[in-house]
Order: structure tokens, then sequence, then C-alpha cells
């Protein structure tokens, strides 16, 4: 479902922290460590994640945007623009996403710029924050836990290779364990502790640009760098808790999946 209202909160800048790699025996490790499945193994997890999107190193919302500006005064219009904080929001998100033994629920903050429609030709410009959401359940429709494979090695080197990416080693952002990889035009570390409920360590290359909150179900990248080419996302972890028990946003996301649909 998607929800849309405007804000004027400050820019959201990402950063990227840099973390040593480790070797082949912490790798295995992580592996064997993040390997646990069934579910009473399961952990209750939530992260936030701050990213920021760019195309060829540019950031292409903010420089369309400009363009805009920049036409409504050479044709003479009066311009009501945005404030350099809300240009700052453009090209960025945050993710958060919680996951129990139940299901999981995801949402995802953006925002774009809006030209208002006006008779008196002035240029208004505002801006919107859109909120993108989605829940899934681990369970089936009689309550019986949805078996949730571990994730196979051989299956990660080849999802690797295959998108271009080398394998650096096992690393950390913020105490949790990730594998670093890197492409031609691409770095990131992919959390390494859900292996067993089937959260892949493979390289995600840049969930932002293409894809919801619930991509990040599959993968979750904890950091990332994108170079000068194409289209891509530089991303950091904000927060990230993994524990036991039953986190009540997933909860009432659940509940609303069980809920009997209504009819307009």
């Amino acid at each position: 479902m998607k929800k849309t209202f405007a804000t004027t909160t400050v820019a959201l800048i990402c950063l990227f922290a840099a973390a040593g790699c480790h070797s082949n025996t912490a790798e295995n490790a992580s592996h064997e460590a993040g390997a646990l499945s069934g579910p009473a193994n399961r952990p209750a997890l939530h992260a936030t994640l701050r990213w920021e999107r760019l195309y060829d190193g540019k950031h292409m919302a903010r420089w369309n945007y400009a363009v805009l500006e920049e036409g409504c005064r050479a044709g003479g219009h009066l311009v009501r623009g945005l404030t350099p904080g809300e240009v700052q929001k453009l090209d960025t998100g945050t993710v958060e996403l919680w996951r129990d033994d139940r299901g999981a629920y995801g949402r995802e903050r953006t925002w774009r710029y809006v030209l208002e429609e006006r008779t008196d030709g002035d240029c208004v410009i505002r801006l919107e924050e859109q909120l993108d959401e989605g829940s899934r359940s681990f369970r089936e429709i009689d309550g019986t836990p949805i078996e949730i494979s571990p994730v196979d090695p051989s299956d990660v080197a080849l999802a690797g290779k295959l998108s271009g990416f080398t394998r650096i080693g096992e690393s950390q952002v913020k105490g949790q364990p990730c594998t670093r990889w890197r492409s031609k035009n691409h770095e990131e570390c992919v959390w390494s502790g859900g292996l067993g409920i089937g959260m892949s360590d493979a390289p995600t290359d840049s969930l932002c640009t293409t894809q919801g909150p619930m991509a990040y179900l599959t993968g979750l990248p904890l950091e990332s760098r994108h170079g000068s080419q194409g289209p891509g996302c530089n991303l950091e972890l904000v927060t990230m808790t993994v524990g036991k028990g039953l986190l009540p946003e997933v909860g009432r996301a659940m509940a609303e999946l069980d809920a009997p649909a209504t009819v307009d």
C-alpha cells in the first residue's frame, strides 16, 4: 500500500564507513553461525537503513529540480520552491524492516518534488513524502510454520560470480557480521547472520534503485558505496538489533493479513 503526505524535515545524509576484512576462517565461522534453522532458532530482528540514489555519480532528482526552477525563472514566473534542506532529501530514502517467527513487515520512505497546477502561472513546488509498506507471513493459513531453507553457500558464490562481484572477505558493520563484495563499480557488505532463515549474504547491487522494502528480506546490505557509472546506491546501517521474541510491528502486520477482506 502507499501513503503520501508533505514533509519539511531535514536532509538525510548517507555516510560510508569502511570496515576491515578478516580471514577465510572467520568467513567459515560466520556461515556456520548464520546457518541455524527451524522456528525455534529464528531470530527477531529490526533494522533501519538510510540510502542515497545516484546515477553516474549524480543526484538526478536534484539536478532535474534545479533545471525546473531555472526554467520557471527564465520564463518570468514567480517561483516558490523547496528549501535547501528539502532539496537534500531528494534521491534519499529510509528503510525499516522487522522480522520474527511469525513473519515480516517493512516500510520505506522516499521523497519527490511536485509542481502544483495553478491558474496564475506561478511555479509552486513542494516536497512530497511517499511511504511504501509490505508484509509477509511465515505461516500457513492453519498456523503451521512455513519451512524456510538455509542459504546454500554454493548459491551465494554463483550469484556473486554471475553478477560480476568478487568476495573480499568477512567484516562487521556496527557489530553485525557481513560479507564484503566488490565489483567494478560497487562495493557492499551484506549481513551474514541470517543464512539459516533464508537471508542470503550474496551481493544485492543497489536495491534502492528498483526494489521496495520487502526486497531486503532476501539479502540485507548493511553498507554500500557506488562508483561513478550507472544507477546505484550509497547505503548505511543506522541501527540493527537481533534477538528473540515477538515484535509488535510484525504482530500488527500479521493481524492485517489475517483480517477478512472488505468489499467497497
